[in-house]
């Protein structure tokens, strides 16, 4: 039989053991690697969506996508009304784009993807023209769309986002760079220090890279969408997401985003360029027909492919100037809420150890 006096220290050895062991923060199961405040509200193969809360303010959204985990980046844009062939900034085409609503765009990429993620604004144009222009490359299948014409604007601060099927990059622009590039699909932007009303709270859409392993080539984009933020916020989200370089797309009121067939950021500005997320589900050419029994997208084999659906707090109001910026707690876990069974019951165990080993005197 095993002495009591053994049971009790091991039983003591137990409660210290909880006492100085790490438990996690969220009860959710979050990643500990995602910056404090933001959650998961949505995810599929190769895909995760993250939101943070603010107290008076709007939502950050970030989106993690794993290219070699199979996951897409789409170029997506309008119709071309007129390509303006050697008008480019470097010779090539400035074309004119027709512009059209974010939700045009995700019913497009949603009807040729069925596992289509998200979609979201791409990057900046002329507003006064229409159809317009973009001031920046633009290349979508091996097929440069358009030079852009701002060969003068932002000198020295423009940058271009390189797509493959397995990994993207983020390197400066120049006629070299855009033109030499063996990526399929190329999407021009500016650094994150470009002015671009840079102090104020407005819409900001951002990318960034990671390279997880490490090997040289970065196999992660990081996706930053907000109604309102700075331009430094932006950049340090991604940073804080583990982006090795960022990139600033059009922001104002052109941010918008659009998760799963619903608008998490709204405007009513069209737009002549997209961006979709595809998850890394089997692919489709045409959208899946829907369960009859529960009205959800099935695949090939009769599954539901709905993953994750997304969980949206109630919407609140825009974040000004001087309102509060701390992130909303998401279910939060507490040591203390446990610790106190333990540290009850330790005068307890206290006063049993001394009327045991007092036995044990007495006894011998």
């Amino acid at each position: 039989m095993t002495h009591p006096s053994n049971f009790l220290r091991a039983y003591l050895l137990v409660i210290l053991i909880v006492l100085v062991s790490p438990v996690p923060v969220y009860a959710q199961g979050t990643d500990s690697s995602i910056p404090e405040g933001f959650y998961l509200i949505s995810s599929a193969p190769g895909v995760r969506l993250y939101r943070k809360d603010y107290s008076g303010g709007s939502p950050d959204f970030v989106q993690v996508v794993e290219l070699t985990a199979g996951a897409k980046i789409m170029a997506m844009h309008g119709d071309i009304h007129d390509r303006r062939p050697g008008k480019g900034a470097y010779g090539g085409d400035d074309a004119r784009i027709m512009s059209q609503s974010l939700q045009k765009f995700w019913s497009q990429l949603s009807n040729e993807y069925g596992n289509a993620f998200c979609a979201l604004n791409g990057q900046f144009f002329y507003m006064k023209e229409s159809p317009t222009r973009l001031p920046f490359p633009l290349k979508v299948d091996d097929e440069i769309v358009s030079d852009g014409y701002g060969l003068n604007e932002f000198p020295d601060k423009k940058l271009i986002l390189e797509i493959w099927p397995d990994r993207v990059n983020i390197r400066e622009l120049t006629k070299e760079s855009l033109y030499s590039s063996t990526a399929p699909d190329i999407i021009g932007g500016l650094m994150q220090t470009a002015n671009k009303r840079s102090d104020q709270y407005v819409g900001r859409t951002f990318v960034g890279i990671d390279d997880h392993n490490l090997d040289g080539a970065s196999e992660t984009l990081l996706i930053f969408n907000s109604k309102i933020s700075r331009q430094v916020d932006a950049a340090s989200v991604l940073q804080a997401f583990g982006a090795d370089q960022v990139m600033m797309l059009d922001g104002g009121g052109s941010t918008q985003l659009i998760c799963q067939d619903e608008t998490l950021i709204n405007t009513d500005r069209p737009i002549p360029q997209a961006i979709g997320v595809v998850s890394a589900s089997q692919d489709s050419q045409s959208a899946p027909q829907p369960d009859p029994t529960t009205g959800e997208p099935v695949n090939e084999s009769g599954l539901s492919i709905s993953s994750s659906p997304i969980n949206t707090p109630a919407p609140q109001e825009n974040l000004q100037v001087g309102q509060s910026s701390e992130p909303v707690p998401q279910n939060l876990f507490n040591l203390s809420d446990v610790l106190w069974v333990p540290l009850i019951m330790s005068p307890v165990l206290a006063v049993l150890v001394f009327f045991v080993n007092r036995f044990r005197v007495l006894g011998q």
